[in-house]
């Protein structure tokens, strides 16, 4: 298979992931925000800024138009430039990417936790309303702020890098050198441009960094998740629709995480580990994260929209014009009011 399939394979994704994430989030956010939500309360608000983030998501991979590529212990994170700027703001650019890699990991954690205070910790609820809701936020958005700091900052290109990625472009893609930027994800560095190796503690502080808010945010997703999920299955006392409702938002929020756990960061971790201890060489088939990357914005929305019954209820009433009870009221939904 010759790589330059992976440039028209990923273009190709691009596009459809960019079309059905505007469609798929369009619609959850009018879900969230014309009808009722009885029983999920500030929960929407979270809900919201993910669908929020997961457009601005597609957008920034849209612009970017990024490829992935392993060769000589190096995961080059490509992004193919649509105009001539600078390469400081190319790399910016390249690093804000990375970030965003990073904020679906923290959000996903920030959702586990409100689940978990909703089922097991009412009180705490507290700190998800009014200005403490955007605390949270701003505390996730710093968070992948210092991803795309680390990205920036401790993986620089070196001439080795350059040398390998002129290679991989001329003989791969076909593409000019000038024409891309990149973040190199390489551990080592070889002095006198020898071949002997030693490990780049720039870049191991970067990774150091990285584990970091996985593991973090993972151990909260999994902890959580867990007593999250024995809580629910215990209720008692509560109303069969509350109960019902409240299990559809977590079963949502568990297929949600699996999916880009999946297809996003069980590669992308293996490419790292691979470009640090040099045991496989994955070259275009790198990409194979990319088209994942590309597709997993547009799916994200309709796991929510097809799980939770009221959600697909109010989007049949939009269809098909028909009438939309809401507890002992029934509401006319046209789509002339959309």
């Amino acid at each position: 298979m010759s790589d330059v399939f992976w440039l028209n394979l990923t273009t190709g994704c691009e596009y459809f992931g960019l079309a059905m994430s505007i469609l798929g989030n369009s619609m959850l956010l009018g879900c969230l925000l014309k009808r009722p939500n009885e029983g999920i309360g500030s929960y929407k608000y979270l809900m919201i800024t993910f669908s929020i983030f997961s457009l601005f998501y597609t957008a920034v991979e849209t612009f970017l138009r990024p490829l992935l590529h392993h060769y000589d212990n190096t995961l080059f994170v490509i992004q193919r430039k649509r105009f001539d700027y600078s390469t400081t703001v190319a790399r910016a650019i390249s690093s804000i990417y990375c970030g965003c890699f990073a904020m679906s990991f923290v959000l996903f954690a920030l959702h586990f936790l409100y689940r978990y205070f909703a089922a097991c910790k009412p009180d705490n609820l507290r700190h998800f309303q009014g200005k403490k809701f955007l605390y949270w936020v701003f505390g996730a958005i710093l968070i992948s702020l210092t991803w795309s700091a680390c990205a920036f900052f401790c993986y620089p290109h070196t001439s080795r890098t350059d040398s390998s990625l002129r290679y991989v472009l001329a003989t791969s893609y076909g593409l000019e050198f000038n024409s891309v930027d990149y973040v190199p994800y390489n551990y080592y560095v070889y002095p006198n441009n020898g071949t002997e190796k030693q490990l780049n503690m720039l870049n191991m502080i970067g990774v150091i960094h990285h584990v970091t808010v996985m593991q973090i945010s993972l151990g909260i997703v999994q902890n959580y998740g867990i007593k999250t999920y024995s809580t629910i299955c215990a209720f008692k006392g509560t109303s069969t629709r509350t109960k019902r409702l409240q299990k559809q938002l977590f079963h949502a929020l568990v297929i949600q995480t699996l999916i880009p756990l999946i297809c996003m960061f069980l590669p992308n971790t293996i490419l790292m580990v691979a470009s640090f201890v040099d045991f496989i060489e994955f070259g275009a088939y790198a990409n194979i994260c990319v088209v994942m990357a590309h597709i997993y914005p547009g799916i994200d929305p309709f796991v929510t929209l097809f799980l939770i019954k009221d959600f697909r209820r109010y989007i049949k009433s939009i269809i098909f014009r028909t009438e939309l009870s809401v507890g002992n009221s029934t509401v006319t939904q046209s789509v002339a009011k959309k």
